[in-house]
């Protein structure tokens, strides 16, 4: 019935969700996600504006995407495992608030390093916000057909907010200014707060008398902080950074209540699922990064220009990650990501194949690849975060996000040394088909069979 209740009494508190309610609790998880995403994308072409105001060389402006991409990547293991020990309900809730109060102070700067204290504080917001939403969607909506309708519901909204960013960012900077671009979030933060506090249920892993490991918290930003941006031209600090990780593993083993519990790492499922990841946003970054530079080197585009003819990328993924639900709900979870990968690997063969010559025909593929790629976002947090254990759901959500911020870091530095290397377009989306088939083979090799 319409106002029928369902109780889940799995933890010690108890998760009441009436059915009128499931929609806008849907919505409000899915505001949650496109909030602290928008921005990636959409501040990037505000950068010359930015740079004009300010007076910076551009060599300067890669802070204002550096301050957002080091403070998410750097604290999402944080961001994981404080949703599992804290109310979910009230930390997303705050780190929307906080997302909200940094593009007002990014909207507001005076200067510039104000202007990066606004980004660091939308950054640290995410890291917070994408682990609790997406363990939220799970601990909310256990049953099917809605949790599998609910990760496609906060995958379109991720996707959505890349392709708005995209597209829209650079219209609202010539139409109204630069700080506009933070300006247009604000309403959206202020209602995603109130729709938080008011339809989410109160939630967390149940995890009751374990404490913060904060030496595992110090090695982990640390190191994520230190690799992310020394992958990028700094050999020594990238080594610093891989050393830093490689204590924070020796201390896990150790410690009594790790932040990466060991056993989470060797889920099948986590493990399959976090390497399909990895290997999917390597070739989502050949795509983006490698095919904007191809458009603009070979065929001349602008960046603006660039930037439209790949918003049908994002605009294929957003169309086909809304359904996708239905069909993992049909098919599996396995099934749906390997025959999504499996596209995705033969458009780049055949983007390579044709040498990116005929404009159209890039396009034509790019779109392709897009329409390909939805499902797999879908399909793998439905795996990885849906069917975690309870007590580490968030910490499972961050670990999966994590992975596609050091592959994008690790694909776009190895993909722009090659290309200076004199390697060929061609090639580069050669190895992108190869890691994308790779993909296929670890999502049925180590992927569970059951959806």
């Amino acid at each position: 019935m319409f106002f029928q209740r369902r109780r889940i009494t799995r933890y010690p508190m108890t998760i009441t969700v009436t059915a009128r309610h499931r929609w806008p609790t849907a919505l409000v998880l899915a505001s949650a996600m496109f909030l602290v995403l928008f921005d990636s994308l959409a501040v990037a072409t505000a950068l010359p504006a930015i740079g004009a105001e300010f007076g910076l060389a551009p060599a300067a402006l890669h802070w204002v995407i550096t301050s957002y991409s080091l403070s998410i990547g750097g604290l999402l293991l944080l961001g994981g495992r404080l949703c599992d020990l804290w109310n979910r309900r009230n930390l997303i809730a705050g780190s929307l608030a906080l997302a909200t109060a940094g593009c007002v102070l990014a909207a507001l700067a005076p200067n510039f390093g104000l202007l990066l204290t606004g980004r660091v504080m939308q950054g640290v917001a995410a890291a917070l916000a994408i682990p609790a939403t997406l363990a939220s969607a799970a601990e909310i909506f256990p049953d099917e057909p809605w949790r599998s309708r609910v990760f496609s519901v906060v995958a379109a909204a991720a996707n959505g907010a890349g392709l708005v960013g995209a597209v829209c960012g650079g219209f609202i900077t010539a139409q109204l200014g630069w700080r506009w671009v933070f300006w247009v979030v604000v309403p959206i933060g202020v209602v995603a707060v109130a729709g938080a506090v008011r339809l989410l249920p109160s939630t967390r892993g149940g995890t009751a008398g374990r404490r913060l490991d904060v030496a595992g918290v110090v090695l982990a930003t640390c190191g994520l902080v230190a690799f992310l941006y020394g992958i990028s031209g700094t050999a020594a600090l990238a080594v610093a950074g891989l050393l830093l990780l490689a204590g924070l593993v020796w201390w896990e083993r150790r410690a009594a209540d790790p932040l990466v519990p060991p056993a989470l790492v060797a889920s099948p499922r986590m493990l399959g699922g976090c390497v399909a990841f990895w290997l999917h946003s390597a070739g989502y970054a050949a795509v983006v990064v490698v095919g904007s530079l191809q458009l603009q080197d070979v065929f001349g585009l602008s960046p603006a220009a660039a930037g439209l003819v790949l918003a049908p990328v994002l605009l294929g993924a957003l169309a086909t990650s809304a359904p996708a639900g239905a069909l993992i709900r049909r098919v599996g979870s396995r099934l749906v990501v390997a025959s999504s990968l499996a596209l995705c690997a033969v458009t780049l063969a055949l983007l390579a194949a044709t040498g990116g010559r005929n404009l159209a025909v890039v396009v034509t593929l790019l779109v392709v690849w897009g329409l390909s790629a939805g499902p797999i976002y879908v399909g793998l947090t439905r795996a990885c975060v849906g069917d975690a254990d309870p007590d580490d759901r968030g910490m499972a959500s961050a670990l999966f996000e994590s992975t596609t911020h050091i592959s994008g870091a690790v694909a776009v530095a190895g993909y722009l040394t090659l290309l200076g290397a004199g390697a060929s377009y061609g090639w580069i989306h050669l190895l992108a088909a190869l890691g994308t088939a790779a993909g296929v083979f670890t999502t049925l090799r180590l992927m569970p069979r059951q959806p």
